[in-house]
């Protein structure tokens, strides 16, 4: 069988495009992740004022699953800009980058910075918040900003197409969602509320101890 130079490229291209590189937090290296875990804790410890006050402050560098929940107060450091979700967002915007190399056109770059504006409300979710550092996190969810807004094409190698904003909270899609923006805002803002939840205070502290929650 000959092979034409054309045909060659043709079949590498196409290649290229087939073979997307896929995002997932638990790629970093080892010392990254050991040092992202270090820094998501102390960053807990900190904002709870000191590690007594801060029982659920936990990272996993294996799963990179974390959480923080302060004994006398909520910690008030915003998602966008824990250690963890910011590194999620990151590596999510490096890879989406990768990939557009592929396609070749601005058009793709300049998306990648419009849904990836890290370290603010409008950053990507981050699914990697879990009730225990035992739990594996969802890694990826509906594409939605900290503010309750869908975004587009994350193009980071997920599939999210059967991924619509929080079904898995509601017990079921809500079918007024792709026509009534009201309740599409509030589906979206379900999956922020879900992905966040867990940075806890006081009583909820206490109450999980009691629940027997191991963190």
């Amino acid at each position: 069988m000959k092979f034409t130079i054309s045909s060659l490229l043709i079949a590498t291209v196409a290649a290229t495009t087939v073979n997307a590189e896929v995002w997932k937090i638990t790629s970093l290296d080892k010392g990254t992740r050991d040092n992202t875990c270090s820094r998501q804790i102390q960053a807990c410890q900190n904002n709870c004022g000191g590690p007594s006050l801060a029982p659920m402050a936990f990272c996993n560098s294996t799963t990179m699953a974390w959480g923080c929940g302060c004994l006398n107060n909520t910690p008030n450091m915003e998602v966008w800009n824990w250690p963890v979700p910011a590194a999620d967002c990151s590596g999510s915007l490096n890879v989406c980058k990768n990939n557009c190399s592929a396609k070749n056109t601005s058009d793709c770059f300049i998306n990648c910075t419009k849904t990836h504006m890290c370290n603010t409300e409008d950053a990507p979710v981050s699914y990697t918040s879990t009730d225990d550092v035992a739990t594996a996190p969802k890694y990826v969810g509906p594409a939605v900003s900290y503010k309750g807004d869908k975004l587009g094409d994350l193009n980071d190698g997920n599939n999210r197409d059967n991924l619509s904003p929080s079904p898995s909270h509601s017990g079921s899609s809500d079918p007024k969602s792709d026509s009534d923006p009201a309740g599409s805002q509030k589906e979206a803002t379900d999956d922020v509320n879900s992905a966040t939840r867990f940075q806890l205070t006081g009583a909820a502290v206490l109450a999980a101890f009691a629940a027997g929650m191991a963190f």
